[in-house]
């Protein structure tokens, strides 16, 4: 006769004070958008760092800390060039394309 299945159970939670186990818990790592096929922004020249990082879909200090690495001290309040949102944006993943008001 063939062995019978080993049944699979999830890992949990350790219990505590004898509850039953909870399942494990679901963070937000790992979310991004998958369906973005294109990973194109349109920016102006000058661009402010807020808007930046909101169409990157970071947080602005993140890409403060980035134009900190390219030697430039920039606050989420300050513009940047197109030029070095371009080399921001590529690190992301994304090509930046420019827009004239």
């Amino acid at each position: 006769m063939s062995e019978p299945a080993e049944e699979f159970y999830p890992e949990t939670q350790p219990s505590f004070s004898g509850r039953p186990p909870r399942p494990p818990k679901i963070t937000a790592r790992g979310l991004e958008d998958p369906d973005d096929p294109e990973k194109v922004i349109c920016i102006p020249d000058p661009v402010v760092v807020k808007d930046l990082a909101a169409a990157l879909r970071v947080k602005p200090f993140k890409v403060v800390a980035q134009i900190m690495e390219l030697r430039q001290f920039k606050t989420p309040d300050d513009s940047i060039s197109f030029k070095t949102a371009e080399i921001i944006a590529g690190r992301h993943g994304y090509t930046a394309i420019e827009t004239f008001a």
